[in-house]
């Protein structure tokens, strides 16, 4: 009978450690128990489980509307606080995270990150593990540091987090403390993201008892900017100086967003990239307010929707949600007309609409999303289709299927489509990819992306992670990726293209990368063999600076000439902070080709500059100024008589949030050509801002 008794309870207590989980108690004051204390914080990376050396305690309650977790962290003589900054700039410094996951069929996460200095940054975390900074909530906290102690408070609003059902809310969360000096990351419980979606499985358990008030979370912002014209001196203030965002959260699961007639003068000016070889429009990540889109609600890439493309538009609205096993959203925006310097019209009022809906069981998803851009004269559409079948753990089948149809006044109509079959494989340490795909001719995408059309060809991609406990390594990573794309009609190869990377980072602050690329190009009914081997290493001392250095040797095809030339690339990079108050980032490249014929439309020996510096007098003050340099030299394909030698692009803002989510913005910006060796501003302005939240 003891016998027994003593078995039974064994299993209580191996089950309920497998089955951990927390009770969340209602108090409208601070609660502090063993009930609702979370510790055992263990080393993730460096993935080898180490207890962290430095106690850590976290106490979670909540009450009507919000979630609490108070943090009492010990600390040492390597506590870094960082510096002041923005909302989500990070602070380079020690950090305290809580991630919450409202939602367990379609494996993302919210979280919440608190500094020593009380920045704020929030972002959510992808399926994928890739962490969107752009989204944003109106958590709050307070950090202290007193005798060896970091004391935080974190209080994050429950309307900013999307749920359904009634209580009890079956709830996940993962606690995480980084350690900036040491590189390392200790997280409760012991989670890696080459788990995938057992990251999120695995996550500590919680319930709410208690019914949560609902709230629609209402947030108006007008705003007004006076903009000065400092080469035609003139100010320029009128109706297209108002705005407004609009948001709204109608449901506990749904959002709704608008904005009319938008600005963005207080987005920093886009990094010089080295883009002048290059048989292909540039690409540039998105980076206005609007335009980031909700948990991938939409679910679309660049490809098929490059918001880019949007330069200014006349209004916007998105709505997106999730009830039950379904993911939905809708976007439509339209687009002012807007004429280049010689009259010519850029964009004609066009509309562009996005209809989206993705049911997910644990274990499949399929996402249906239509998508159209169109205007009085014709009109484009695109259906999306992406099942994902996880078919055993770890191993998925998944298809995108794009049907396009198009039609103009001068064409009529044309229909096209471009699809991908494939199946992945992920487990901890290895990852395999591969895929078929197919693209039309007449496959049309206005609102999106894409290189080429009419061709198949196939995809290999596979990573090998491997994560050391010792003083010395502390993880390799390599990767290989193999494709072929092959004319539709002809089956004559077009590219072939293979690529090998691999990573060793040590435990001393400094890491190497040896990267190598061969490709095999049909360009001008002649096929290249192009190449380039880069052994880049990057050191850092965390208090100071962090240095990047990356030689490559190439063999480029330089597509005006129609030839292949061998040449150098030199890319250098330096970023740091100086005490708290102050940041810089610095990067230059240097090109060099060798053996160039000496003509007006090739410079074969050019550098590009990027340098940004930050001086933050708070959390709520600063000025950002950043310069873009480039001394390419090369003739206007309009008038071969002027050449081009040098740009120069200025900005500085100043930012100063003098109330929750209200600004003032002050600015400059301009644009300096050198041409037949006289400078010339293409645009200099400056700006006033002032947006004001309710």
């Amino acid at each position: 009978m003891i016998n027994k008794t003593i078995i039974f309870l064994f299993l209580i207590i191996l089950i309920s450690s497998f089955c951990y989980g927390l009770n969340v108690p209602y108090s409208e004051k601070p609660f502090y128990s063993e009930q609702n204390q979370i510790s055992n914080f263990l080393c993730s990376i460096p993935p080898d489980s180490s207890k962290i050396p430095l106690e850590t305690n976290c106490w979670i309650w909540h009450d009507n509307d919000n979630l609490y977790f108070s943090w009492e962290a010990e600390t040492d003589e390597n506590f870094m606080v960082g510096k002041y900054s923005p909302n989500d700039v990070s602070a380079q410094a020690d950090q305290l995270c809580v991630q919450i996951i409202t939602d367990q069929i379609n494996y993302y996460a919210y979280g919440f990150i608190a500094y020593p200095l009380e920045n704020r940054s929030d972002f959510v975390r992808s399926t994928s593990h890739a962490l969107d900074y752009d989204w944003n909530s109106t958590y709050e906290y307070s950090s202290t540091n007193l005798n060896s102690k970091w004391i935080v408070v974190m209080k994050i609003p429950l309307k900013d987090l999307r749920f359904n059902g009634k209580p009890p809310y079956n709830w996940k969360i993962i606690l995480s403390r980084y350690a900036k000096i040491d590189d390392k990351l200790y997280t409760t419980p012991f989670l890696t993201t080459q788990m995938g979606k057992d990251y999120f499985r695995k996550a500590i358990d919680i319930t709410i008892n208690k019914d949560i008030r609902r709230n629609r979370n209402f947030y108006l912002r007008p705003f007004s900017i006076v903009k000065f014209d400092l080469l035609e001196n003139e100010t320029k203030f009128d109706h297209e100086n108002f705005g407004l965002d609009l948001s709204v959260k109608p449901t506990s699961s749904s959002k709704l967003k608008f904005t009319y007639n938008p600005d963005f003068s207080d987005v920093p000016i886009d990094d010089e990239i080295n883009d002048f070889n290059s048989k292909y429009a540039s690409f540039y990540t998105e980076n206005r307010y609007f335009f980031i889109r909700d948990f991938n609600a939409l679910g679309v890439s660049s490809t098929t929707f490059y918001s880019r493309q949007i330069v200014q538009p006349d209004y916007a609205v998105k709505f997106t949600g999730r009830s039950g096993n379904l993911t939905y959203g809708v976007l439509s925006s339209k687009v002012k007309q807007v004429a280049d310097e010689d009259g010519i019209i850029i964009d004609s009022k066009d509309i562009y609409n996005i209809i989206a809906m993705k049911p997910s069981t644990e274990n499949f998803s399929f996402q249906f999303t239509l998508l159209n851009r169109m205007n009085k004269d014709y009109h484009n559409e695109v259906l999306h289709l992406n099942p994902n079948w996880e078919f055993q753990k770890d191993q998925y089948l998944w298809f995108d299927m794009n049907i396009s149809t198009k039609n103009t006044p001068e064409n009529g109509t044309s229909n096209g489509y471009f699809g991908i079959a494939g199946y992945d494989y992920k487990n901890d340490d290895f990852n395999f990819t591969l895929s078929a795909i197919q693209m039309s001719k007449d496959y049309a995408v206005d609102m999106g992306k894409i290189y080429e059309d009419d061709y198949y060809g196939w995809n290999l991609n596979s990573s090998l992670i491997r994560e050391f406990k010792n003083d010395h390594l502390r993880s390799i990573t390599s990767n290989i990726n193999v494709s072929e794309e092959i004319d539709n009609h002809t089956s004559d190869l077009l590219e072939r293209y293979a690529h090998f990377d691999l990573n060793l980072n040590s435990n001393y602050h400094l890491n190497f990368e040896l990267d190598c690329v061969s490709v095999k190009e049909l360009w001008s009914e002649k096929y290249f063999n192009k190449y380039q081997v880069s052994l880049q290493t990057t050191w850092t001392k965390p208090k100071l600076f962090s240095a990047f250095i990356g030689v490559n040797y190439v063999n480029y095809i330089i597509y005006r000439l129609h030839d292949d030339y061998q040449g150098r690339y030199l890319q250098l990079g330096l970023r740091g902070i100086i005490y708290k108050y102050m940041s810089y980032t610095i990067t230059a490249d240097n090109m060099v080709y060798f053996n160039v014929p000496d003509v007006d439309i090739i410079d074969d020996n050019y550098w590009l500059a990027n340098m940004d510096i930050s001086l933050s007098l708070s959390n709520n003050l600063d000025l950002t100024s950043g310069i873009r340099f480039n001394n390419y030299e090369a003739a206007d394909y309009d008038n071969l008589d002027n050449i081009f030698s040098q740009h120069i692009g200025l900005f500085s803002n100043l930012r100063w949030q003098f109330k929750k989510s209200s600004y003032i913005y002050l600015g400059y910006n301009s644009a300096n050509d050198k041409i037949n060796e006289v400078n010339e501003y293409s645009h200099q302005q400056a700006y006033l801002k002032i947006s004001y939240s309710f």
